[in-house]
């Protein structure tokens, strides 16, 4: 790359061209990651990147965002050539990416979050907490996000964290505005203030690539659509064209087969889970039954309570009140271990900081929950043991790795997704439970997700998903229940399946954060 820094050096592109990678090229070892010879965005487009994990992509924005360089190629923003000082340097040409790392400080306020590097109000020397607090609610208010500049990052939500990530780029007012999965996190009614927060960014002229795994968001947001597969650009598509079959076809170079869809009723089964007046701090009183065979939905806003009801059946938050029973026995744990002894299983939202030991090997972070049973007297484990399940729990899950001794880290979003299955698969729990369990997969890992969620299915194991995909509850689905302010606010058989109506009760009296 270029060793220049806002000098025009090389080719900066012809005149309507804002944004250009030229030649562009980045292997690590023998294994090419990116080949772009000629991109060329222009002011005012939305950009649909899509491809499926390893296809490239982030390789591609981290060269535009200055935090990879390439081995050969120049990239040119705005006629002018970025050069070697990284991600700065990026900011400083009018570079803001929205990353799904969220990499905030989390001991810092929001205000602070947002106005790293700046200091508003008169003295540049010293922090104006009012001036800040001002400028920072206007950012948050930006993005509808209402929570109190002064509130510490830690305490946010996963979804909050996302929002105030956005706000953090939209505040820097760029020329490239990069979305990485903005929407992964959030419920319908978030997910579209980001996609119109997109299209005005876009309209104002400002160019925006956006990464979504979500294929009707990419669709209803994006001008234009650039399709990676193996580091190339394998189709660049007007919008005309670009039909969720084409899309699908050009990523995975092949035809991928819709789920089967579910039997409309599993009425006639035994019960596997039930809460009566359950509550805990911020929700319930609640009923709620799950039969065996049977995948409940949890649809609802940021903050409704989705997420809380899993936990405190999960064990980890306390319940206050009511009464919990797993197949037809009392059912309180103190804590997840009560539940995993029980037969309760949760895939978290947050796969990395929730769930893996990244940099631990595959085969620690799939036996963990199967120790006592491997373990001789179930004390001393034995390594031969350990292996041999791993082995037989990493082809059950389908995680495609090189060896179960690598760390987990080096897997991709949807293998380290189908990792996290696979130790439950392991366990065949009575009741699992599925928090946001395609977030940040591409559309072949995503099928392969729904593949084993229906296996375990049809063995027996009652799920509960909780998704701010809709599409993906309506598709799985034998009943969806719809959370507002903690309380379930309606409930909807398949044969009531209307993305309309679950959208309304989950809107109405909405509660913010």
């Amino acid at each position: 790359m270029s060793q220049g820094t806002s000098s025009i050096t090389g080719r900066p592109g012809a005149p309507g061209e804002d944004l250009v990678l030229t030649g562009v090229r980045k292997a690590y070892g023998p294994v090419v990651v990116l080949d772009v010879d000629h991109l060329a965005l222009r002011r005012g487009e939305v950009v649909g990147l899509v491809g499926e994990n390893g296809a490239g992509k982030s390789t591609m924005m981290g060269v535009v965002a200055g935090s990879v360089r390439p081995d050969t190629g120049t990239v040119s923003i705005g006629g002018r050539v970025l050069g070697a000082g990284g991600p700065l340097h990026a900011q400083h040409l009018g570079v803001a990416m929205v990353s799904q790392e969220f990499p905030l400080v989390g001991q810092l306020t929001a205000a602070e979050n947002l106005l790293l590097g700046r200091r508003p109000g008169k003295n540049r020397h010293l922090v104006d907490k009012r001036a800040a607090d001002a400028v920072a609610r206007g950012i948050l208010a930006e993005v509808g996000l209402d929570i109190s500049p002064r509130r510490k990052v830690d305490s946010l939500s996963v979804a909050q964290r996302q929002m105030l990530e956005i706000a953090k780029a939209l505040g820097r007012k760029p020329l490239v505005l990069i979305l990485d999965e903005p929407t992964s996190a959030l419920a319908p009614a978030e997910s579209d203030i980001v996609l119109q927060l997109a299209r005005r960014h876009a309209a104002g002229g400002g160019i925006v690539i956006f990464v979504g795994h979500r294929m009707h968001e990419v669709q209803a947001l994006s001008d234009r659509f650039i399709v990676l597969r193996n580091g190339r650009i394998v189709s660049d598509l007007r919008r005309e064209e670009a039909t969720e079959q084409r899309l699908v076809r050009d990523m995975v170079g092949r035809d991928i087969e819709a789920m089967a869809e579910v039997s409309s009723s599993q009425a006639n089964r035994p019960v596997a889970f039930e809460a009566r007046q359950l509550a805990a701090e911020g929700l319930g009183p609640l009923d709620l039954a799950v039969r065996e065979g049977e995948i409940v939905g949890v649809a609802g806003l940021m903050g409704s309570g989705r997420s809380r009801l899993l936990h405190v059946i999960a064990g980890a938050r306390p319940s206050t009140h009511g009464e919990m029973r797993l197949s037809n026995s009392r059912y309180r744990p103190r804590n997840t271990c009560d539940a995993v002894a029980a037969g309760v299983g949760l895939v978290p939202e947050d796969r990395k900081a929730q769930a893996l030991l990244l940099d631990s090997p595959i085969r620690w972070n799939v036996t963990l929950a199967v120790l006592r049973r491997i373990s001789w007297r179930r004390l001393v484990l034995s390594v031969r043991s350990d292996k041999k399940e791993a082995d037989r729990i990493v082809a059950a899950a389908r995680v495609r790795c090189t060896t179960p001794e690598q760390a987990a880290r080096a897997l991709s979003g949807g293998n380290q997704q189908r990792l996290v299955f696979g130790r439950w698969i392991a366990v065949q729990p009575r009741l699992l439970l599925l928090d946001e369990p395609t977030r940040g997969v591409d559309v072949g890992a995503k099928a392969e997700i729904y593949s084993l969620i229906d296996e375990q299915r049809k063995q027996g194991m009652a799920i509960v998903v909780v998704s701010s995909e809709l599409e993906e509850l309506l598709l799985m689905c034998h009943r969806i229940i719809v959370m507002r302010g903690g309380r379930i606010a309606a409930e909807f058989k398949r044969s009531e399946f209307s993305k309309e109506r679950i959208i309304a009760a989950a809107a109405i009296d909405r509660v913010a954060g």
